[in-house]
């Protein structure tokens, strides 16, 4: 017995000294000081198992490494320029980071529990009612979104009181007894509008946003749920628009520490001279602000139809878009929109996000200070990180 015990102990050295690792060097950059910055690493080695991100090879930082996407990422604060340290390995990584950001999708059973997915897909708009909470939820700490599997695949909003992730209890629908502790809720009645941040079709001619009704095949997906971000994907096959077929994978990427969400659209087949739409809808009470690149509302108005229980809620939306792909700005009854065409590489990227009053890092601004807060975030959340390897 003690001789296998040996043996055993001499095989664990042998698998552990023959690991194999390799330590990289990356300076990134930014433009300004950039709080919480997300850093996405693309060149990690196929056979990489694990990677310790650290700062001067000493501060150790969390990070997410997405083996699926073969990318390494983490968050940190950035003024300029920074150099960081990766040492990569073929070991799994026994390291366990706090979450600090959360994603679900739950497929309704016959006897009415839930069972939880990470793909779902279907050939007709008949999804709706199937999943609880109509379709995907992702959420940081600061704010939580939902994407509803229908035509529509309208963004919906979530806000929160204080910075803490909830969904993983309340499952978007808090109780009265959590509402009372102090649980954020959702917080817009997004109708048939853009919500925040929704790609749609565009009707030139009647002037309004088209739905994704005809179609052969729609997908959603949770591609990673943290620690340090979560992405989403919607994906649309066989979409008849425009006098053409196209395909449209729309993936939602939120990182810890932020309420906005970097929006990758892309459109597959002959998108050429094709339009697009995004923004934000309008409100009761709310008004508007608006530049080349960037809307932003800030309104009143209830959150559900249950106008006894509900009290109206102050929400700020905001969407900024790559100004050289705009080709014009018409809104329709519901929604503040960007019409937009396809870059060469047939993308639309953006970046959307939700502010609520009753957050309570607002509390000491004034709702001009939080609109101009929310246009300054979307606009510098596009703003380049530059990751380059280094000696």
């Amino acid at each position: 017995m003690k001789r296998i015990l040996v043996l055993l102990l001499a095989l664990g050295a042998v698998c552990t000294l023959g690991a194999k690792t390799q330590k990289c060097n990356y300076r990134v950059t930014v433009t300004g000081f950039r709080t919480e910055c997300p850093v996405v690493i693309r060149d990690v080695p196929e056979w990489a198992q694990s990677a310790v991100v650290s700062l001067g090879g000493v501060h150790q930082i969390p990070s997410q490494l997405d083996k699926r996407l073969g990318e390494l990422v983490f968050v940190a604060n950035i003024s300029g320029q920074q150099d960081f340290r990766v040492v990569y390995s073929s070991e799994p990584d026994k390291r366990v980071f706090k979450s600090r950001v959360h994603a679900q999708m739950w497929l309704k059973n016959p006897d009415k529990s839930l069972r939880a997915a990470d793909t779902l897909s279907s050939t007709q708009n008949d999804m709706y009612q199937k999943l609880h909470h109509h379709g995907p939820a992702f959420e940081s700490e600061y704010a939580a979104y939902r994407i509803y599997f229908d035509n529509k695949q309208t963004i919906d909003t979530y806000g929160k009181k204080r910075p803490r992730l909830e969904l993983a209890e309340t499952m978007w629908y808090p109780s009265d007894e959590q509402l009372a502790a102090g649980y954020g809720h959702d917080n817009l009645r997004v109708f048939g509008s853009v919500g925040v941040g929704t790609l749609k079709g565009w009707d030139a001619e009647k002037r309004k946003m088209v739905h994704i009704a005809d179609f052969k095949r729609r997908e959603a997906r949770i591609l990673a749920k943290g620690p340090v971000r979560t992405i989403v994907e919607m994906r649309v096959e066989g979409w008849k628009y425009g006098g053409r077929e196209i395909a449209v994978t729309s993936r939602y990427i939120l990182y810890a520490g932020h309420s906005d969400v970097q929006v990758e659209n892309r459109i597959e087949g002959d998108y050429k001279g094709l339009v697009f739409t995004t923004g934000v809808m309008k409100m009761a009470d709310n008004k508007v602000y608006r530049d080349n690149d960037v809307i932003a509302a800030f309104g009143c108005d209830y959150p559900e139809n249950d106008t006894l229980k509900w009290e109206k809620e102050s929400v700020g939306l905001a969407v900024a878009v790559p100004q050289k792909q705009v080709v014009s700005q018409i809104d329709d009854k519901t929604s503040y929109l960007f019409q937009l065409t396809p870059d060469a590489r047939g993308r639309i990227d953006y970046v959307f996000e939700m502010i609520w009053r009753k957050s309570e890092w607002l509390k000491k601004r004034s709702d001009t200070e939080c609109v101009l807060g929310l246009m300054e975030s979307v606009r510098s959340a596009r703003t380049a990180v530059i990751v380059s390897r280094i000696p």
